[in-house]
């Protein structure tokens, strides 16, 4: 049977409290990582080195949408709660990708998630070119659903 790969045409956060969720056009990352940590000790054998689990780092995905009022209002206050520290920040969030059909190609619930970075690309006064913005989020932990 042959393995039928994801295409993604649409990207979609959607957290716990928003009536709907925020689409975005470009997905620049989703990372998970686990840092490593170096381990030497003189054992019967001589010097053994080893790499052991470190600290997990919190997993993060990085998405980029037109900048409009409604979207950017709605990710401004989730990410101004971030920078307070408020508890409120970290909400359940679900991250969907789907097809160019609309079709729910992958989805996974990011665990206390919270707006971690948020910025506009760079534009020029009086040009029609489209203003993007790019956010990232983090969370505590990803759960494939």
């Amino acid at each position: 049977m042959a393995e039928q790969y994801v295409s993604a045409a649409r990207f979609v956060i959607t957290c716990e409290g928003w009536a709907v969720g925020l689409g975005f056009s470009e997905m620049s990352g989703f990372n998970s990582t686990v840092e490593h940590q170096e381990y030497s000790y003189n054992g019967r054998i001589g010097n053994v080195h080893t790499k052991q689990f470190g600290r997990p780092k919190p997993p993060s995905v990085t998405l980029k949408r037109a900048l409009d009022a409604a979207g950017f209002g709605q990710l401004f206050a989730w990410h101004a709660l971030a920078r307070a520290n408020s508890p409120l920040a970290k909400v359940p969030a679900t991250f969907t990708i789907m097809d160019a059909a609309g079709t729910v190609t992958a989805n996974v619930l990011l665990e206390n998630a919270w707006c971690a970075k948020l910025e506009l690309d760079p534009a020029t006064a009086g040009s029609s070119n489209v203003v993007m913005m790019k956010t990232t989020i983090e969370c505590d932990a990803v759960l494939l659903i």
